[in-house]
């Protein structure tokens, strides 16, 4: 019996990832459709994000149905249809900005560099308008504008992924500067999972326990700070205690 339930969760997974890569092409295919036919600008962007979310919640409801993950992202709901707010996150895996995307329909994702430069999905964020992670003063331009069309602006601060039972790292001030040059609030995020899949160091095609469980929480709500240094890292100092604070607790119920 373990054996078969084994090879079934083997079967189950791998079938996924295949299944997964044909809807990425898909998404690639409808953002190449877009980018010839609009000109670059805020309708072609916001079009980017509406196919973007939309092919985010097919691959997520896939991967539920298929028993691969469990997603409890009910938390999220009150903010679908929120403007200006930039949400703050932890980073346990490279799933994070795929199930946010899948939630949020008005959000962009600050992205790494490597990733956004990328021919493939790289030009679908780039035709949403995901501004690319940069310096803080070339950032600063892209992410307020962004932020502006869009509503939502997702920043992951620790700028990497963490490892497995690690605490998030050091803080980048970047989210911190944005919301003061918007006058945004800063919503943090609180994403638990119990599996290691795709954190910092776990390969790809390595298959990790099933079903790998996601749950993201609201953290306390920061108002746009002041426009000083001071109170920019006043908020940085915040929100990075609520996480590593929040995180470190253990949760009877996940």
């Amino acid at each position: 019996m373990f054996r078969f339930s084994a090879l079934s969760a083997c079967l189950r997974f791998y079938s996924s990832l295949m299944v997964i890569a044909v809807i990425f092409l898909a998404l690639d295919a409808g953002s190449f459709v877009l980018r010839h036919l609009l000109p670059d600008g805020p309708r072609r962007r916001r079009l980017g994000r509406a196919w973007l979310h939309g092919v985010a919640r097919l691959a997520i409801r896939y991967l539920q149905a298929a028993g691969i993950v469990a997603c409890d992202m009910d938390a999220l709901v009150p903010l679908r249809t929120e403007h200006n707010l930039v949400l703050v996150a932890n980073h346990p895996s490279r799933l994070d900005s795929l199930i946010l995307a899948a939630a949020l329909p008005n959000m962009t994702c600050v992205t790494k560099a490597s990733i956004w430069e990328r021919p493939t999905l790289g030009s679908t964020l780039r035709t949403a308008g995901y501004p690319r992670h940069d310096s803080l003063l070339r950032l600063i331009g892209p992410a307020s504008q962004s932020l502006k069309e869009a509503g939502q602006l997702l920043l992951f601060p620790e700028g990497t992924r963490s490892r497995p039972g690690a605490e998030p790292g050091a803080f980048q001030p970047g989210f911190a500067a944005i919301a003061q040059r918007t006058r945004a609030d800063v919503q943090p995020l609180l994403i638990e999972t119990n599996s290691p899949y795709l954190s910092q160091g776990w390969p790809f095609l390595r298959r990790p326990p099933l079903p790998m469980r996601y749950r993201v929480r609201l953290g306390p709500r920061f108002p746009a700070p002041a426009r000083d240094e001071a109170s920019g890292r006043a908020l940085v100092d915040a929100v990075e205690t609520l996480l590593k604070q929040e995180l470190s607790t253990p949760k009877a119920d996940f």
